[in-house]
């Protein structure tokens, strides 16, 4: 523990034993000031053995030292020339032992006295008046927002925390209170997982002055969150020695997702300018470097090692024409359909194709389906295209078998199907892209699977959620809006 530097008031003072003076003492003190009995008297040290965690952390943001025992306390802060003797064993002798000659020596009823003489002076009633009220208006301000709010002292202990938070954790104020930071919270980005982390996160802190960085975890249902905390240093007396850390966590996933939404929208309409050049542009000479290889195959002039090199030729043109039709596909704009779908029929007809052979490759398929779903609005061919989607990527996903769910449902609003595997999972740094044109994790593929179903979906009105956890699996919901009962 950090010992401050004496008080350079006319009395340092030190409280020996614990006690309702003890805790009156530090209710009646102003929050991030010293424990001052008055303008020139000053708490510097509390020697007592077992303390409650909560009146420590006050002490300790207040810059009051906490000593097992007195003599420990007077050795740590020799300026102390005023004992408040709490449990009256040093106040009854007039030269106590371990008590340099030259200390003020208060018993219990002395501290019970001063309490109510400083009580009686009206100056100090109106001043506890005021930081009552300011006390209670900036309780109600914090508590009030919904963002996460955290007090620390320059060690890195909790010294308290608004009622959000505190709701969030599932925690009681005096059950943290008093904790360190790396032991009780988590999603506060890195600075919270060590000692070390905290104390390099502090030196950067002190050196920008403020300090705000974006920090991303996975919550217990597999979904990426994002969170924008800001750090605050809070200065003794406005100097240069730190006194306490505010830190505030705010959710900024939904306007993340927004901004996503947006950058996609933007990435679409350039792959829609250029989706023309390249049909015109490269199939052209691709068709005819197909054509060229197609009719060197047909040449009896050619031996094995020529006929072998043409038909790699005519594998990777069809294989480039693979790709470019799928560019083509996807920058073509969606039509919004207004035909009606049976989602259940979409998927056992898909079904009872794509499970061929997933029995060799050691895949369960489960079916399950909804007997109270309304038809859907869309086209049977896109909904067939988005659930092949799913399905090509819940098998390559599971190498080594596992098993593959897909289900409907109606949850009041949107018709649901739901497609979920056992496969290995995407890693948190993947979640936010997994929607982006040409992005895929398997190494193969154009990775616009996800990016046209999720346009598809967004078409018609409806949604795409993905929740997925390494090594146990992933979860698509595909949320379909229904044909309602009204004339068009």
């Amino acid at each position: 523990m950090d010992i401050l530097t004496p008080c350079e008031s006319k009395f340092t003072v030190a409280v020996n034993g614990n006690g309702p003076f003890l805790a009156e003492l530090v209710s009646r003190a102003t929050p991030g000031a010293l424990l001052c009995l008055s303008p020139g008297a000053r708490v510097a040290a509390v020697a007592a053995r077992e303390l409650d965690p909560g009146l420590r952390a006050r002490l300790s943001g207040l810059g009051v030292a906490v000593f097992p025992d007195l003599p420990k306390a007077l050795a740590a802060v020799p300026a102390v020339n005023l004992l408040i003797d709490l449990t009256g064993k040093f106040a009854a002798d007039p030269s106590p032992d371990g008590v340099a000659a030259g200390i003020g020596v208060f018993g219990p009823a002395e501290a019970e006295a001063l309490l109510d003489i400083l009580g009686a002076d009206p100056e100090c009633r109106g001043c506890r008046q005021e930081l009552a009220r300011t006390k209670l208006l900036l309780h109600t301000i914090i508590n009030q927002m919904q963002d996460d709010i955290i007090l620390l002292d320059a060690g890195g202990r909790i010294i308290d925390l608004n009622d959000v938070n505190l709701e969030r954790l599932g925690v009681t104020r005096r059950e943290i209170t008093g904790k360190s930071c790396w032991e009780t919270l988590a999603g506060y980005g890195k600075f919270r997982d060590s000692p070390e982390e905290f104390e390099r996160f502090k030196s950067a802190l002190l050196e920008n002055s403020q300090n705000d960085f974006v920090d991303t975890r996975v919550d217990g249902q597999g979904r990426l969150q994002y969170h924008r905390i800001y750090a605050y240093p809070v200065f003794i007396d406005g100097g240069g020695e730190l006194s306490h850390i505010v830190i505030m966590r705010r959710d900024i996933t939904q306007r993340t997702h927004m901004e996503n939404r947006l950058q996609q929208s933007e990435k679409l309409a350039a792959i829609g300018e250029l989706s023309t050049y390249i049909a015109h542009e490269i199939r052209n000479p691709l068709f005819a470097i197909a054509g060229f290889a197609n009719s060197l195959m047909r040449s009896k002039s050619l031996d094995d090692a020529a006929r072998d090199k043409a038909q790699i030729i005519i594998e990777e043109s069809n294989r480039l024409d693979k790709i470019l039709k799928s560019i083509v596909d996807f920058a073509r704009p969606t039509d919004s359909v207004s035909g009606e779908v049976d989602v259940n029929r979409v998927v056992k007809e898909t079904m009872d194709v794509m499970a061929i052979g997933f029995s060799q490759k050691g895949i369960e398929v489960e079916l399950s389906l909804a007997s109270n779903s309304p038809r859907a609005k869309g086209d049977d061919e896109m909904l067939k295209q988005c659930l092949i989607n799913l399905v090509k990527n819940a098998a390559e996903a599971m190498e080594n078998g596992g098993n593959l769910s897909v289900a409907t449902g109606f949850d009041g609003k949107f018709i649901t199907l739901t497609v979920a595997d056992t496969g290995r999972g995407i890693p948190p740094e993947f979640l936010d892209q997994v929607f982006n044109p040409f992005f895929s994790t398997k190494g193969k593929g154009s990775g616009l699977g996800l990016a046209m179903t999720k346009k598809i979906l967004d078409g018609i009105g409806g949604a795409v959620d993905l929740t997925s956890t390494v090594g146990k699996g992933t979860k698509v919901m595909l949320f379909i809006p229904p044909v309602l009962a009204v004339n068009e």
